[in-house]
Formats: C-alpha cells, structure tokens, sequence
C-alpha cells in the first residue's frame, strides 16, 4: 500500500470510529410524540368513558408537554348521557431509571378547559387536577426510534397501556 492510501485509511478509520462514538447506544426518550388513549371508571354513582387524542413532548432539561383533546361522555345513574370535551394542558416533569418512567404534571401551570361549564364539568376538572402532581412509576415497555410504550398496574391489580409514536 503507497504512503497515501496508508494516510488516507488511518483518517478515514478515526472519522468512522469518532461518528460511532458520538452515536446514542439506545434510542432517547426526547421527542415530540402523538398519542390516543382511552380509559372509563366509575365516581360518585356515574359512569365515565374517556377518549384522548394528543401530543406529547419529551424535553432534554426532564420537563414535558401533554396537550390533548379529551371526550368525557358521562352515564348518570338515571341512564342519561353528558358529553364533555376538555382541552387538557399537563407541563411535566419526567426521568427513567433502568425500566421505570417517572412522570408528574406541574400542578401550578396544569389546564383543563371544558366546551361546556357546568357543576359535573368542574368536578371533572377539580378531580383530575388533584393528582395531576402525582410522581407515577411507569414500566417503560418500549422504546425505540418511533414508539415510546408504558403501562401501569393500578392498586386494584387492573392495568393500562399508553403507546406514543415520535413524529
């Protein structure tokens, strides 16, 4: 091999192993995300159905965004149904450790706005907004270049799934 190309392989095997260095070993979790997500439970004798579609952005400093269009369609007792649709604005904090995703909303910034105010309608947003500061542990299920999946196991042995894919 002449000088040249001896010169010319050495630089070019330092700039490949330099661009591998600098590469991410993993996926990271900063991003934006959409989302849709639906879930029901039950309060104060009424049924609720819930239904989110949204946004979700993955900040480097630790701190999120969740924006969503929620649908609150609400069973009373008596068999009638009420519809809500809430505007749902939740800044965030958030970090991983091994397989747990820790979140919590900032309660001091968290909005919930209804299309339609009413006594129900802020009892939803009164009951929503007094655990938005919760730290919840998330199993962190997947993580890749397009999907950010969790689940979490409520006290009563139930379990739900949020799937998030990056755009």
């Amino acid at each position: 091999m002449t000088k040249i190309a001896n010169y010319f392989m050495t630089a070019l095997a330092v700039a490949l192993f330099a661009a591998c260095g600098t590469k991410p070993t993993h996926p990271q979790v900063e991003g934006h995300y959409t989302y849709e997500h639906a879930f029901n439970y039950d309060y104060q004798g009424n049924h609720f159905d819930v239904s989110e579609t949204g946004t979700m952005d993955f900040y480097a400093d630790g701190t999120g965004l969740d924006s969503a269009q929620q649908v609150y369609t609400v069973t009373r007792p008596e068999g009638d149904t009420i519809i809500y649709v809430f505007d749902y604005v939740s800044p965030s904090r958030w970090s991983v450790s091994a397989d747990t995703f820790f979140f919590a909303g900032i309660k001091e910034s968290f909005r919930m706005r209804p299309d339609k105010e009413d006594m129900l309608s802020q009892e939803i947003v009164k009951l929503v907004s007094g655990s938005i500061d919760y730290q919840y542990k998330f199993h962190l299920d997947t993580l890749t270049a397009d999907k950010l999946q969790w689940s979490f196991t409520y006290r009563d042995g139930h379990s739900d799934t949020w799937e998030f894919f990056r755009r």
